[in-house]
C-alpha cells in the first residue's frame, strides 16, 4: 500500500549554529498508508510537536524530506501551503485553537482560510454544523463561554477540509 504521508531521515534543529543549538529529532524514517490513524506517543520534549508540525510543513526539515500523496511539501510555496488543507493539526487542548469571536465564524474558519466565496464558505460551515451536532442557538456565543461539553462536537470542525487526514498534536 501507497503510504499517503512518507517521512525520509527528518532532522530538525532548533537554533542551528548557536550556543543554543538543539536537535529537537534525528534521522526519522516514517510511512503512514492513507485512512490509518497514528498516535505519536512520548516523554515531555522528545519531539513530538517537532515532528508533526512537519508533517504539514509549519516547520521545514534541518534535513530529510516529508512527502504527501508522494511528492516533496517543500518542493514550492504553493505545496506547502497546500498540503496544510490536507494534513490537518488537532491541539491537545481545544482551548489553543477555538479563537475566533464566534462559534460560527469558528467553524467557518476552514472554508475561508481554504479561500472559498463567502457563499460557498457559509454552505460549508451550515453542512459542517449539521454534521457536528453543533446546536444552531450556540452561533453567535463566543466559543470561549461555551462549556466543555458544547465545545467538543465543533471544535475541529473549522480546522480542515478532509478530516480522514488528521494529525494530532
Amino acid at each position: 500500500m501507497t503510504p499517503i504521508i512518507r517521512v525520509d531521515h527528518l532532522r530538525h534543529v532548533y537554533s542551528a549554529g548557536t550556543p543554543f543549538e538543539k536537535v529537537a529529532i534525528d534521522d526519522i524514517d516514517l510511512a503512514i498508508p492513507a485512512g490509518q490513524f497514528v498516535g505519536i506517543i512520548g516523554h515531555t520534549g522528545s519531539g513530538k510537536s517537532t515532528f508533526i508540525q512537519h508533517l504539514n510543513g509549519l516547520l521545514a526539515p534541518t534535513s530529510g524530506t516529508v512527502f504527501f500523496d508522494g511528492e516533496d511539501i517543500h518542493r514550492s510555496k504553493e505545496a506547502t501551503r497546500d498540503v496544510r488543507f490536507q494534513v490537518g493539526l488537532v491541539f491537545q487542548y481545544p482551548e489553543h485553537q477555538l479563537f475566533e469571536e464566534t462559534v460560527y465564524r469558528d467553524i467557518a474558519f476552514g472554508p475561508k482560510n481554504a479561500r472559498s466565496p463567502p457563499r460557498k464558505s457559509m454552505r460549508a460551515c451550515v453542512r459542517r454544523r449539521a454534521l457536528s451536532g453543533v446546536d444552531e442557538s450556540l452561533f453567535e456565543r463566543s466559543p470561549l463561554e461555551l462549556s466543555g461539553g458544547q465545545k467538543a462536537p465543533h471544535r475541529h470542525r473549522g480546522r480542515y477540509r478532509h478530516a480522514s487526514q488528521g494529525a494530532h498534536s
